[in-house]
């Protein structure tokens, strides 16, 4: 069996070193580092934690479609209207 990628997080580098040392010994694998990108999406790593961005990935599809140089556009929205859950009757 071929396995492309696999994520290890935690908040402990020594169970995370755990984690891989353990795997090794049953799987073939190499280390990449830390990821910066996976599925898509951005992993952006600050003092605050990681926060995840598609926006390198929606500029992507804007330039192939041939969109990149296109203006926003506002969507209509009233921040008065209450949005509330249907209740069964």
């Amino acid at each position: 069996m071929y396995v492309d990628d696999i994520l290890i997080f935690g908040t402990n580098i020594e169970v995370i070193d755990d984690v891989k040392s353990f795997l090794s010994k049953s799987f073939d694998m190499k280390d990449l580092g830390e990821a910066d990108v996976i599925l898509n999406i951005m992993l952006i790593k600050d003092e605050n934690g990681i926060t995840p961005s598609q926006s390198h990935y929606v500029e992507k599809i804007l330039s192939r479609f041939g969109y990149v140089n296109s203006k926003p556009s506002l969507t209509p929205y009233d921040p008065s209207v209450i949005l509330r859950k249907k209740k069964n009757c």
